[in-house]
């Protein structure tokens, strides 16, 4: 009887040690109690050991091994390794595990095995976060993608949104730079939703974030899984679902207490740069340009000047223009002077494990991201601070604790380098002159030298402190039926300090010019005059402080249980409330006496002040029922109502809702047949609705009164005055925003190979708008609810995962496309020239072009065109046949299109400008292909875009956009002349009106932005645990990560198909990133 007491406590605690470290306790030891049988096999049989690992030689923790035809068994230790006794007779031991293919070994007498086990393909992805809860994938009704933690690990970034671009169909990340903290980045799910904008609801642990950035700046090691909401299923959250939702669920901790330590080093390189002329390529354009004009404009160069320059001659040149004065030429590279290699680095370190009481894991980070700027730090200090805690008090209630801090420090310089660059600096110009100081190229004018002004033209700091405090309340009541409290505390503290310095230039004499860089002077009348406030000839400085705080609260009661087994149900009904709070102060003066002591009581120039506070709250009922007969037939039905103080009292509330159904009919008698190849196939049908309220202020339905100033009198001429802001509406309401959609999933070759297609119609029946009334109505009036957007859209997905022995590999392919059509808005009927944003009738962001006819061969050509649409006609104001502005042989020969003998650019279907695409990205795609052979591992992800239409704006759009901007090298030998008759361009010209004529809105300008580019190479090796364990460490592993590394695009104009429209980017270059790194495991 002693004995028997003795085993029956030790099976107990490895019951529950198998459970804990992931062992299905269904088949673990014994089936029964009887001691007698397990000696019994203990003295007739014989002993067999081994070693059970995944494919990447890891060993497996509680892995269940098995006699087959006999009750022995057990479970594989820390190491992954077995001691098994086994009858005389046994013939086969079964390995099984959860997550991967149950394994039959033939036993020949051996005594000595090592047990590879393969991934369950179809159990990888069983569970899936969705809203308020998980649902087994099988029976997912809604379009819910989950993105593992293996995408993020290796990648050697700080920014998580950055690591999402191409990792899942219908979500298009986009950027507008690489600069660390500056990334600019915009999330769409499903493509535009509202004329007024919007992105999606971020949510991290069941909870709302604070900004977009709190997700951003997550450390991307603490993230589990990452669940993106496309379809009806986001309706969950209702009225902030309409642009989809992003459930984020972070780490906690597992089985025995592990550490982990991980750093990488990496350094930047310059990707694509943008074309910089040299000196030979800049004045060969200028002569080109004035060729033909019978007033040649060499703007202060001077036609011989420019000869020598197109010579390459280096050396003084004496300007024609006096300001300029003398000055020096040579064959500089500024890009080269400000971009170059900069190194990062980054440390994580966690700690976790749990208990059969508790669980835990605290983990900390610090990076230093740096840009590729040369010539000043530009970057970004990040630590992040986590602990997740959960503790079981007793067998019903379990509390846990979630905290975090994010605290980041940027700093850059003051000034840009965009109008420095690429507005006015021509780059050939040395930065210094021969005595060491900054050189003011183009002789007196000092406002052009973009490494003086990055150097010495003061400092942006801003530093930011977000913490974050969750605890939950877990109650399981009664049979299936559970509760779950929430209450999140949010806060961050935002502080800015920016100094503007004036830079002092010299001639290439050291002789100090009369001109300062950055020398206008701004006024302060308004906050956004302070904000925008830089530039000016004093010392100046800047001071703000921002406060956001954020409370969520929330109640679920939940239900869920298996009736005659083949009846699921799965319930929940709740209440949440939420409350945000903002407070901003911002104040700058200029003119300090001393430049180097930042005061503001000692300035005595031009100051101003702003700031202001708001409040925002919502109040939520959720309801959701699923059902499944089987996991065959399955009904979802879900319902929220929510209330905003956005909206007028009475006007506050609205109802959302969604209806989706599933059917697996792969497990129908009807589809047997095609079981050897098909091993899952299920059709999903969605409708659903949610809610929008972008576009609206907290207080736009109280009449308020705004603050100005008045001419009245004489001392002071101007008097505060005030006046109602505008009209107000009380009934307007949330936007709506209905979705219907359809998808299939088939899995096939014991789902090896996965694929799943949806499509997708969205429709904003209540979008608010803009509407104009007479002027004698006294005010602006509000927006209604009276436009209406349709988008429609398509997603597909396909991948492959194996195993061959001990390789196993994988490749996964996505793209996506949606397009939308805007069918009511107020006064969207006419349209302009170029990119427009809204026009009833077509996509969002469309383009209405000029269509040509090449150019015009000779002076025949270009009188008959003026006699047909010249003297009078419209659009040709500024390119009339009696000015010097006039059409001449190699100029572009635009199109009537309507046949009413005019060049008409404006208005409505009349005109003619015709629609040539839209600006939105289109066939965004992703492709990874990754494996594993014996500690060795390779991951490749691809991106891109296969259509997207831009026309470039900004400094460097097309050839002498202003004669002062630098120049695009690309157009040189592309252009018109008699020679080249069938050039690809028209002719240059410095003239800005024929520039215009020949170059803006015309359909030749337009771009296919279609790009693919390699965003990241992974490539490590984990050390055999025979060499790390000798250092008692359980995993050592190294890896080589890059970002960025190559491309190809349809670009003809030089710039990253990444930019979009721009054509100066704020002069940073995206950067290569090549990262090196060390993955520790005690």
């Amino acid at each position: 009887m002693e004995i028997k007491s003795k085993f029956l406590c030790s099976k107990g605690v490895a019951l529950a040690f198998a459970m804990l470290l992931g062992g299905s306790p269904g088949v673990l030891l014994y089936a029964n109690d009887s001691v007698e049988e397990s000696l019994m096999v203990v003295q007739t049989g014989r002993i067999i050991k081994g070693l059970v690992t995944d494919a990447n030689g890891e060993p497996l923790i509680g892995c269940n091994v098995v006699v087959i035809g006999s009750n022995a068994g057990v479970i594989t230790d820390i190491d992954g390794r077995f001691t098994l006794n086994i009858p005389a007779d046994a013939k086969q031991i079964k390995v099984s595990y959860i997550g991967y293919v149950d394994q039959i070994i033939n036993l020949h007498g051996r005594s000595d095995f090592k047990v590879v086990l393969k991934e369950d393909n179809n159990a990888l992805d069983e569970v899936v976060v969705v809203g308020y809860g998980t649902q087994k994938k099988a029976t997912l009704t809604g379009a819910v993608e989950q993105i593992g933690s293996q995408v993020l690990e290796s990648r050697a970034i700080t920014n998580v949104g950055a690591a999402l671009q191409g990792a899942t169909p219908g979500l298009v990340v986009t950027r507008s730079s690489s600069r660390p903290g500056n990334e600019g980045l915009n999330f769409q799910i499903r493509g535009l939703t509202s004329v007024n904008g919007g992105s999606p609801l971020i949510i991290v642990d069941g909870v709302p974030v604070l900004n977009s950035e709190s997700f951003q700046n997550l450390n991307s090691d603490d993230i589990e899984n990452i669940s993106v909401l496309k379809d009806g299923s986001a309706s969950i959250y209702g009225a902030k679902a309409a642009n989809g939702v992003i459930l984020v669920t972070t780490k906690k901790g597992k089985g025995k207490t592990t550490v982990d330590y991980g750093f990488n080093m990496r350094f930047t390189t310059n990707g694509i740069m943008a074309f910089s002329p040299s000196m030979q390529e800049y004045a060969s354009m200028w002569l080109e340009a004035n060729k033909e004009m019978p007033e040649h404009d060499w703007w202060g160069w001077g036609e011989e000047n420019l000869k020598k320059m197109a010579q390459g001659i280096e050396g003084i040149y004496e300007s024609t223009v006096a300001d300029w004065g003398t000055m020096f030429v040579g064959n500089a590279n500024r890009l080269d002077e400000l971009f170059a290699r900069r190194y990062s680095y980054q440390h994580n370190l966690s700690v976790a494990g749990s208990t059969d009481k508790s669980d835990y894991r605290i983990s900390l980070a610090y990076a230093d991201n740096q840009a590729n700027l040369a010539t000043a730090y530009d970057g970004q200090k990040q630590l992040n601070l986590r602990l997740n805690y959960g503790i079981k008090l007793t067998d019903w209630f379990k509390l846990e604790t979630l905290a975090s801090m994010i605290k980041t420090n940027t700093e850059t310089p003051t000034h840009g380098i965009d109008r420095t660059l690429y507005g006015n600096d021509a780059p050939f110009f040395p930065a210094k002159n021969p005595y060491g100081q900054w050189y003011a190229n183009f002789g007196n004018v000092g406002d052009r030298n973009a490494a003086a002004a990055t150097t010495d033209g003061g400092r942006d700091e801003r530093e930011k402190l977000t913490t974050r405090v969750d605890f939950k309340a877990l109650v399981d009541i009664w049979k299936g039926i559970t509760f779950e409290g929430t209450a999140s505390f949010q806060n961050e503290e935002y502080r800015r300090e920016r100094y503007s310095l004036p830079v002092q230039c010299y001639n290439w004499f050291g002789e100090q010019t009369a001109k300062l860089v950055y020398e206008t002077t701004q006024t302060l009348s308004t906050p956004q005059d302070v904000l925008n406030f830089k530039d000016s000839h004093q010392p100046g400085y800047l001071v703000q402080a921002n406060n956001a705080r954020y409370q969520y609260y929330s109640g679920l009661l939940k239900y869920k249980r298996t009736f005659a087994e083949v009846h699921n149900i799965d319930a929940m009904f709740g209440i949440n409330a939420e409350k945000w709070v903002t407070k901003k102060v911002v104040t700058a003066r200029e003119k300090f006496e001393d430049a180097g002591i930042y005061d503001l009581n000692l300035a005595t120039g031009t100051q101003g002040n702003g700031g202001g506070k708001t409040h925002n709250g919502t109040y939520s009922y959720i309801a959701r029922l699923n059902y499944n007969y089987a996991e065959k037939y399955m009904v979802e039905l879900m319902g929220r109502r929510d209330g905003n103080s956005k909206f007028a009292p009475g006007y506050r509330f609205k109802s959302f809702g969604s209806v989706s159904l599933g059917w697996a009919f792969s497990e129908e008698q009807f589809v047997e047949f095609l079981k050897p190849v098909l091993s899952f196939g299920k059709l999903r049908l969605s409708y659903g609705s949610s809610g929008n309220d972008v576009g609206l202020g907290d207080y736009d339905y109280v009449s308020t009164v705004s603050l100005g100033t008045a001419g009245f009198g004489t001392i002071p001429a101007n008097q505060v005055s005030s006046g109602f802001g505008g009209l107000i509406s009380y009934d307007r309401t949330w936007e709506k925003v209905s979705q219907k959609n359809f998808g299939i999933d088939l899995n096939f070759f014991d789902n090896r190979l996965k694929a799943t297609f949806d499509y997708f119609i969205k429709d904003n029946t209540g979008m608010l708008v803009n509407v104009t009334y007479p002027g004698v109505l006294g005010g602006k009036a509000p927006k209604t609810n009276s436009g209406h957007l349709n988008v429609k859209g398509w997603e597909f997905t396909i991948g492959w995962r194996d195993q061959i022995k001990d390789f196993s590999y994988y490749a996964n392919f996505n793209i996506g496309d949606t397009k939308s059509l805007l069918k009511e808005m107020e006064g969207a009927d006419s349209y302009g020239a170029g990119w427009n944003a809204a026009v009833n009738g077509y996509p969002l962001n469309s383009y209405f072009l000029y269509r040509t006819d090449g150019y015009f061969k000779d002076q025949a050509e270009v009188d008959r065109y003026y006699a047909l649409y010249g003297e009078g006609k419209e659009d040709l104001t500024g390119v009339g046949a009696g000015s010097a502005s006039r059409l001449r042989p190699g100029d572009t020969k635009r199109l009537d299109l309507n046949g009413d003998y005019k060049i008409s650019g404006a208005g409505n279907e009349n005109s003619d400008l015709q629609y040539l695409g839209d600006s939105n990205p289109h066939f965004v795609f992703g492709f990874t292909l990754g494996g594993s052979w014996k500690g060795i591992d390779v991951n490749a992800m691809f991106q891109g875009v296969g259509k997207q239409y831009v026309i470039r704006n900004d400094w460097m759009a097309y050839p002498f956009q202003t004669r002062t901007a630098n120049q695009n090298p690309t157009y040189l030998g592309k252009t018109w002349t008699e020679s080249n008759p069938n050039a690809e361009f028209p002719r240059l010209t410095t003239n800005a009106n024929l520039a215009r004529w020949n170059y803006q809105n015309n359909d030749f300008m337009m771009q296919n932005n279609r790009y693919i580019r390699l965003k990241t190479l992974i490539v490590g090796y984990t050390l055999p645990q025979i060499w790390t364990r000798k250092v008692k460490l359980e995993k050592v592993r190294v890896y080589f990560s890059g970002n960025d590394l190559w491309e190809a695009t349809s670009i003809r104009d030089g710039f990253d198909p990444e930019m979009g429209a721009a054509s100066n980017n704020s002069g940073y270059p995206f950067a290569r990133t090549w990262s090196f790194g060390l993955n520790i495991t005690l």
